[in-house]
């Protein structure tokens, strides 16, 4: 897996929705990993606690569809559009 290894439980990482580009705003999550290893029905992931969500370059705080607090799973790879940037680890 691209991702496997890049953060333990209790690190910090931003997920990225989309790949960052000029012209379009950023999109991603960040969020505290609560488990490192986490297997969902046809992929591995990182289960993370939303602490922070942005959309179109925006916080998303309050809003009714933001993720804040809520639990999100981060593949540790994707077959479309993946690359090297994806997920870091902001704890290192």
């Amino acid at each position: 897996m691209k991702f496997e290894g890049v953060a333990k439980v209790g690190d910090v990482i931003r997920a990225y929705d989309f790949k960052p580009m000029f012209g379009r705003s950023d999109a991603y999550v960040e969020g505290i990993v609560e488990n490192a290893n986490c297997t969902e029905p046809g992929y591995k992931c990182y289960k993370i606690t939303c602490v922070a969500d942005f959309w179109d370059g925006k916080f998303r705080k309050g809003v009714r569809s933001s993720r804040i607090a809520k639990i999100v799973f981060v593949p540790m790879e994707v077959s479309f559009m993946e690359y090297d940037a994806r997920i870091i680890n902001l704890s290192k």
